[in-house]
């Protein structure tokens, strides 16, 4: 099986359905992810809605790759929020069922000591685990920040579930103080897809190859072990370099016009890039994503 090249080319959830999926079309992208329509989360969607979304994908010849719960880390030793958390996660099954949609992404609770409260995140990630059995779906771990690879390695070691995976994400590996590499180690064999992007030290993003996470170097890593999961493409420019600054006369009106001249930089940077040789053009989202995209191919061809 093949890799599957996915994302969810939204805006962090601010992008319209056709808007998405105008993106993934433009850069040859035929599988969409998904955690929110017209700015409304899926756990909201109507009927209407969710048959509007089948037959726009439809329209568009794109099948959705996975669906983002968006069920956020509660206090598992809360019963109460945990039995809301789950009646929203049976209804977002049928949701996937409906879109025809067989992995969610879900984060884990809250946890201070894995070891300690393994009894009872086991118990409560159990319950997630048998409802996607049950429905013929699979759950994919989202990684949150402040959770070690360890923490989701001891997890899905000791619950040995094939229903249950999780998605590696370098840069957020980095910003946990972590090494991706010995990180990589410890998940590979429970990694079912990875976000593909690179940044600094600082967070902010970068092309890859060209941050601090050994993205690359994770690539030909899933290369070379034959990785036939998801990898999601998203960078995360939109929010940063190509942000317009929004004008105001006010006291913040200088390091609003020094917060431009820097994403001025930027863009000169990137451009400089992606374009060695054509000094005078000016790089666009769409040009990363078309660079990002043919070097993630180049890697697994």
């Amino acid at each position: 099986m093949k890799v599957i090249i996915t994302g969810f080319f939204d805006q962090n959830g601010k992008s319209s359905l056709q808007d998405s999926m105008n993106k993934a079309v433009k850069h040859g992208i035929d599988t969409l992810a998904l955690r929110r329509f017209s700015g409304q989360p899926l756990l909201e969607c109507t009927d209407g809605e969710l048959k509007k979304i089948i037959m726009d994908t439809k329209g568009e010849r794109i099948k959705l790759s996975l669906i983002d719960t968006e069920i956020m880390p509660y206090d598992p030793y809360d019963d109460r929020k945990h039995a809301n958390a789950l009646d929203e996660f049976k209804y977002l099954l049928k949701v996937s069922d409906k879109l025809k949609v067989n992995h969610v992404l879900l984060r884990l609770p809250i946890i201070n000591n894995v070891i300690e409260e393994f009894d009872t995140i086991e118990k409560r990630l159990g319950d997630y685990v048998d409802q996607a059995m049950r429905s013929s779906k699979k759950v994919i771990l989202m990684p949150v920040s402040g959770y070690k690879a360890n923490t989701y390695a001891y997890i899905l070691k000791k619950m040995k579930s094939k229903h249950l995976s999780v998605a590696f994400d370098p840069v957020l590996t980095m910003m946990n103080n972590e090494s991706a590499t010995t990180s990589y180690r410890l998940l590979r064999s429970y990694i079912s897809a990875i976000f593909v992007h690179d940044a600094n030290h600082q967070g902010n993003p970068e092309l890859l190859g060209f941050g601090k996470s050994d993205v690359l170097k994770i690539l030909k890593k899933l290369q070379r072990d034959r990785f036939d999961g998801f990898i999601m493409v998203d960078h995360h420019f939109g929010s940063t370099v190509f942000q317009e600054v929004e004008q105001k006369q006010s006291f913040f009106k200088k390091l609003l016009s020094n917060d431009k001249k820097k994403k001025e930089t930027q863009l000169r940077e990137l451009s400089r890039r992606i374009f060695p040789d054509e000094e005078t053009k000016n790089v666009t989202e769409d040009d990363i994503y078309d660079n990002q995209i043919k070097l993630i191919q180049s890697v697994f061809k």
